[in-house]
């Protein structure tokens, strides 16, 4: 459970943390590595100060040159390096080459291998960008993968690669679709160099689909007995849709790293995926606290703000991102947003596809996209966007969800019914899910089934309150009035907070509750309740519309048939022996 899952959670002494994360970020900087790098110093600083190492001159990290001899070769490291800092990846391959048995050095050799992938990523990029066919864009490949691998994977048998060396074989791999290999190398790079967060993630994204998933999960176990594997074991939990047991990991996690913004960061996707939106919004709002130029997840932040229909804030956030950095996804999905929000759909959509235009695989700008071309019934940009997000990660529920819907729109039930029920094996608990399964059952007119997945919503929470009604008026269709009965009375407890007049938010009652309310009133004079036909009918007064005429109409007969029978009902359907029992 998550308690014994927190207590298991026991992580060296701060002074030792810092240590390790400190001669981490040292290596990681060296070798150009500014993701995991920032990853690891922000948690560094997140740790609890620890007065006796601030001041000591011990805990300095180890000079990451230390292995090279060379003058020469230092040099050109260094000359390398500032080429990575101009982004001139090929003149970065290009003043390490020459150098004889650079193997010997692994920092110069990851420094000449990295620059030779980054070329090739950013002219893989370019070409893709040049071409229109989307079956194209998915051939355009890293042409420097194949030279880079086959050089590391000689390395690697004469077991001459560290841990960061260990890492770019596993990306290349990835590169080359090799992702059974690429996870087994990736996992040896961790055990070598566990503070490489990048690696983790690597780990994670080389599963396609969930029997990957559960291999990944037996990897996992194999993965190094070290404090870093609680964040990917979190990590994985959130992209498994396993929020509960990810949020009590980063919960016990932030004892130890107390001001850190990615664990905070983390807690409020978690709370957004279990739809708590109120307690996600407080969280997220902690995070622009202490770390007002982050925008990193902001981009959830902003899909908060949209739910909730706060567009002043959602204005302010937009305005905050532009002012940090206009040209990111993430500010770019903010200000999608708030268009959207707007009902500027076209202008939506043009900064959802200027946040792709930035980074090509970032899956929540597609789903967007997508969600905005639904808005502007434009269905096959809509699937062309979900498909896209589907490709990039088969593990998005969102992405398979909106197609299940652009195929519901199209009227072709037996498609969007194979797509919900790909997002319910991701999302299992999610009652919309199943509401979205129901509703094609229906229409392919399978009743029993449809019951059954409303029956399921119910269960799973429902808190939109679809499944109630719509259970009931299939009862009523099959023509079980007694069971419909059953259902239409939960869906009227349900919309009432407590004892009392049965309202739904405070503005007269929903159109669900009125409908059952309807239903009842006939159901209850049927079966010779007259006290609750008259409560439904009083209710019913307080509506406008047919409801409140039959409610009048029905009282009104009720007085007649009280008076014309000395005081007591004669309801018509009534059984014989709920007459008897009233003489």
């Amino acid at each position: 459970g998550p308690a014994s899952v927190s207590s298991e959670i026991v992580l060296p002494a701060a002074i030792a943390l810092r240590q390790e994360l400190s001669q981490a970020v040292a290596d990681l900087s060296f070798c150009e590595l500014a993701a995991s790098a920032q990853w690891a110093a922000e948690l560094s600083v997140a740790l609890p100060p620890s007065p006796a190492v601030d001041g000591d001159m011990a805990a300095r990290p180890a000079d990451p040159c230390r292995g090279i001899t060379s003058g020469k070769l230092y040099s050109s490291v260094m000359l390398a390096k500032t080429h990575f800092s101009m982004r001139e990846y090929g003149r970065a391959a290009h003043a390490l080459q020459g150098f004889k048995d650079l193997h010997k050095c692994p920092q110069a050799l990851f420094l000449r291998l990295y620059a030779l992938y980054l070329a090739g990523e950013k002219r893989r990029e370019e070409e893709t960008m040049e071409v229109a066919d989307p079956a194209e864009k998915c051939q355009v490949r890293n042409a420097e993968l194949k030279g880079i691998e086959e050089l590391l994977a000689a390395l690697h048998g004469q077991q001459a690669l560290d841990g960061l060396g260990l890492y770019l074989y596993g990306i290349t791999l990835r590169g080359l679709e090799m992702m059974e290999e690429a996870r087994r190398i990736l996992l040896k790079s961790v055990r070598a160099f566990p503070c490489n967060w990048s690696a983790w993630l690597d780990i994670i994204a080389t599963c396609s689909d969930l029997n990957d998933i559960t291999d990944l999960r037996r990897s996992c176990a194999e993965a190094p007995n070290h404090w870093m594997a609680w964040f990917a074991q979190a990590a994985l939990d959130i992209e498994c849709q396993r929020n509960e047991e990810a949020f009590t990991i980063y919960s016990a996690l932030r004892r130890f790293f107390p001001d850190s913004s990615h664990i905070l960061s983390q807690i409020a996707a978690c709370q957004y995926n279990m739809i708590d939106f109120d307690l996600s919004q407080s969280s997220f709002e902690e995070v622009r606290k202490r770390d007002p130029y982050k925008l990193t997840s902001l981009d959830t932040y902003s899909n908060i703000l949209y739910v909730k229909e706060d567009s002043a804030s959602l204005s302010n956030l937009a305005r905050q991102a532009v002012k940090i950095d206009k040209y990111t996804p993430e500010a770019c999905c903010i200000i999608g947003n708030y268009y959207s929000l707007k009902g500027e759909h076209e202008k939506s959509v043009t900064y959802f596809q200027r946040a792709l235009s930035l980074k090509r695989n970032f899956t929540p700008a597609w789903i967007l996209m997508g969600h905005e071309y639904m808005e502007m019934k434009n269905v096959p940009a809509a699937i062309d966007a979900y498909r896209t997000a589907v490709n990039i990660n088969q593990r998005d529920y969102r992405a398979w969800y909106g197609l299940g819907q652009t195929y519901e729109l199209l009227n072709l039930h037996f498609y969007a019914l194979f797509y919900y029920r790909r997002a319910m094996t991701l999302r299992p608990e999610d009652a919309r899910m199943w509401c979205a399964m129901a509703e094609c059952y229906n229409h392919m007119d399978r009743k029993f089934e449809a019951m059954k997945c409303y029956e399921k919503a119910y269960l799973c929470g429902d808190r939109e309150r679809m499944a109630l009604p719509r259970l009931a008026r299939l009862q009523q269709e099959l023509g079980d009035r007694r069971k419909a009965a059953y259902w239409y009375t939960m869906v009227v407890q349900s919309a009432s907070p407590g004892p009392g007049p049965l309202r739904a938010s405070g503005s007269g009652l929903s159109t669900e509750v009125i409908e059952a309310l309807r239903f009842l009133m006939s159901f209850y004079r049927e079966e010779g309740k007259r006290e609750e036909c008259e409560l439904c009918a009083n209710q019913l007064l307080d509506t406008a519309g047919p409801g409140k005429d039959e409610a009048k109409a029905m009282l009104r007969d009720l007085r007649s048939a009280s008076d014309g029978r000395g005081g007591y009902p004669a309801f018509v359907g009534a059984p014989e022996s709920s007459r008897a029992s009233r003489r």
